[in-house]
């Protein structure tokens, strides 16, 4: 896909393949570890597989990183669909194993990335990041991303498996309405 200049001239960048769910799903478990979360991933190789390279439409694709012969890295994005902008790709994981950070591994990986978006006509690139992971923070303010919370007043908001069945099922967790300009969430302000 691609190959950086400079000091990250030995940085490669390429599509996985089923072959490489086992070294992926390892790296997950270091960014679970990294960030701390106990109880860790729940997916199995054999969901990678299924999910990324048996079923149609794929439900996730990921981009390899390797420097000077080795896995450093990873990208695992999902494509989106935006009713205001059209194609769009959600970067669930972007992983640099610690020995090859500082080395043009998370730059390469967004270029080739966004290589891609570009050639598939992709309108936007959203994802998440840790508030006090200072040095991604740097690298994606030089390449131009925006806090969606300060540019937009955005919340990201998940419903996890168990709330996902209860809605399902036609329940609703029992709360009272916010009074008028009460925020139902915190506020980071």
């Amino acid at each position: 896909m691609s190959a950086q200049s400079g000091a990250a001239a030995a940085v490669t960048v390429r599509a996985a393949t089923r072959d490489d769910m086992p070294l992926v799903h390892n790296m997950i478990y270091e960014l679970a570890a990294h960030e701390g979360v106990a109880d860790g991933p729940k997916l199995s190789i054999q969901d990678l597989v299924s999910d990324g390279f048996e079923q149609s439409p794929a439900w996730f694709f990921v981009l390899i990183a390797e420097l000077d012969g080795q896995v450093a890295g990873y990208a695992l994005c999902n494509r989106a669909y935006s009713s205001w902008t059209g194609r769009a790709v959600y970067v669930e994981d972007l992983w640099v194993s610690e020995r090859h950070r500082r080395r043009g591994v998370a730059r390469a990986l967004l270029r080739a990335l966004c290589e891609r978006c570009a050639a598939e006509q992709v309108t936007r690139l959203d994802w998440h990041v840790l508030e006090d992971n200072a040095p991604a923070l740097a690298l994606y303010a030089r390449l131009g991303a925006r806090d969606l919370y300060r540019s937009e007043r955005r919340l990201a908001l998940r419903l996890d498996e168990p709330c996902i069945l209860a809605v399902a099922a036609g329940h609703l967790l029992p709360s009272t309405p916010p009074q008028s300009g009460a925020h139902i969430f915190p506020r980071f302000d």
